[in-house]
């Protein structure tokens, strides 16, 4: 039966790939040589990436396999996946703009028989994957964050457009270079409440991003702080145009492994790493 359902999702993989007009497409797999070959890993599953490819000349597919590791999350999420997608970018297997037909086997444990799903691989998503974005936080966290600077760029708050920022990584690191402005409104409240994944909690981050200073993100998502200044040697920072906001913020990317978001009053939006500005929405 089980033989029956793969042949089944394999050729109604084949078929929607065909008929939405896809580049590419994924098979994913438990890798069986691995676990024989090493102890089980209780965090994450070895597994085979195949990435069958149409080659524009002769519209045959060209395949290209590798073996990485699939983070173990609760049953039924596609994060896993979709930091897949972002490794096989990395690699140049996928492209931006591709449109993927993913397929998910059984053994990978999803909590499915099988799995089909279509990806689009846009700028954004793209940008994150290629420049390694996600390597220190969890590409959920940083897309969260993207998306949120995106609606408060676009919406503003009380009828203006305001600034903001976000610095994602670790705490105890970044904190090394932060101080309170205000008292912290988070402060108190379990972690479980301040996931700036959740959606419930997108409001509250809009109200509180009208106060001057950053949020300050964890790796995991968690919500350390909101109006937090940044105590950074900006000397050699270089940024024409832009004002202390994103000087700050591209100074404690040079400092730590942090990630920054910025939200400038114009309603531009840029993301920092390694001190330096690797994406501008």
């Amino acid at each position: 039966m089980t033989v029956q359902i793969e042949e089944t999702v394999g050729i109604a993989a084949t078929k929607i790939a065909q008929d939405i007009n896809a580049n590419c497409i994924i098979a994913i797999d438990q890798d069986l040589k691995l676990k024989e070959d090493y102890v089980d890993d209780y965090s994450h599953l070895d597994v085979l990436v195949a990435v069958f490819r149409k080659d524009n000349s002769t519209g045959m597919p060209i395949k290209n396999a590798y073996s990485t590791k699939l983070r173990k999350i609760a049953h039924g999420s596609i994060i896993p996946i979709k930091e897949l997608l972002m490794e096989a970018i990395s690699k140049e297997y996928i492209k931006k703009n591709d449109r993927v037909v993913c397929v998910i086997d059984e053994s990978v444990g999803m909590g499915y028989k099988g799995l089909i799903f279509i990806f689009d691989v846009d700028k954004i998503f793209f940008n994150i994957s290629a420049h390694n974005l996600t390597e220190n936080v969890d590409s959920d966290v940083l897309e969260s964050t993207i998306e949120l600077a995106m609606e408060i760029s676009k919406e503003g708050r009380e009828g203006r457009k305001i600034g903001t920022s976000f610095i994602i990584g670790d705490k105890e690191e970044v904190l090394k270079h932060a101080k309170q402005m205000i008292i912290n409104p988070f402060t108190g409240y379990d972690e479980n409440l301040r996931k700036i994944t959740d959606p419930m909690i997108k409001e509250t981050v809009k109200e509180f991003s009208q106060l001057d200073g950053v949020f300050i993100v964890d790796k995991k998502g968690v919500i350390i702080s909101a109006g937090s200044y940044l105590n950074v040697d900006t000397g050699d920072i270089a940024l024409p145009g832009l004002g202390s906001r994103h000087r700050s913020c591209c100074a404690i990317t040079k400092q730590t492994k942090a990630i920054a978001v910025v939200v400038s009053s114009s309603g531009k939006i840029s993301v920092f790493k390694d001190g330096r500005i690797i994406m501008k929405i």
